[in-house]
């Protein structure tokens, strides 16, 4: 979907502010890096390079049952969350660090180009559909940082001559618990049932090689829950695409075109 003018020069304006508000904030608090907190530039050498995607398949283990069953849906990440990159990922999402988007969104972007290389042949559009953040985890935010990474992404990838679209056809149908600390069970539990799909957009015409967008993947339950709700309105999700994946909780690295975890 062409972007109008107008909303170009939107998009103008909005950069402009966020531009003109982080120079007050470097002038009234000085400048630090938002990865490791270090004084100077609001994004160090050693912290830009945690932002250079390496992406390959990242299977959580155990894997959900919907990312194996009827067909795999291989997770791709762009990094470890661990270190720098697991900080930026926390100062974009809950400390309003905007500045962030774009290096993450190249990452996202760089992954989702492997990913498509794997991808069985099928129409040229992908269709990019985050997994939705909690309501009051948006509002506490002031921002929907999954859903604004996406439509980033893909404005980066239609830049690259793809085809690509972003769709928010996910829902919460009910409240469900914060999963830190929760483990992989526990996650799996809270999160059944809890997704489902706005069929008004699917039947507007919504289409394309389908792709669930998500920031990290650490027991694979959010992604499975998504899958499970866009398999149940009649899509086909192909893979998952992340920025990040806990190393805690993944089995040794399979190579990028294998469908499954090795056994």
């Amino acid at each position: 979907m062409a972007f109008t003018s107008r909303s170009a020069d939107a998009r103008t304006i909005l950069t402009g502010v966020t531009t003109w508000r982080d120079a007050a904030g470097d002038l009234l608090l000085g400048s630090r890096c938002a990865g490791c907190s270090s004084p100077g530039r609001r994004l160090c050498q050693a912290c830009a390079g945690a932002l250079v995607a390496r992406p390959r398949v990242a299977w959580p283990d155990p894997v959900p049952g919907p990312l194996l069953q009827p067909a795999a849906v291989t997770p791709f990440c762009g990094g470890t969350y661990e270190g720098s990159l697991r900080e930026l990922v926390v100062a974009y999402k809950d400390h309003a660090r905007y500045g962030l988007r774009r290096p993450l969104a190249r990452m996202l972007a760089d992954v989702i180009g492997l990913l498509t290389e794997q991808l069985p042949a099928g129409p040229e559009r992908l269709l990019l559909v985050p997994i939705p953040s909690a309501p009051a985890a948006v509002r506490r935010r002031g921002h929907d940082s999954l859903l604004s990474l996406a439509r980033l992404t893909a404005a980066l990838l239609r830049r690259r001559g793809r085809d690509v679209t972003v769709g928010a056809l996910l829902h919460q149908t009910r409240a469900v618990l914060d999963s830190a600390g929760l483990s992989a069970v526990e996650r799996s539990r809270n999160l059944a049932g809890a997704l489902t799909v706005r069929a008004a957009r699917v039947h507007a015409g919504v289409h394309g090689r389908v792709v669930v967008v998500d920031d990290v993947i650490t027991t694979g339950a959010s992604a499975a829950e998504a899958v499970r709700a866009l398999r149940g309105a009649g899509l086909t999700p192909l893979a998952v695409a992340v920025v990040a994946a806990t190393p805690r909780r993944f089995a040794t690295p399979v190579a990028a075109g294998d469908p499954a975890p090795r056994t």
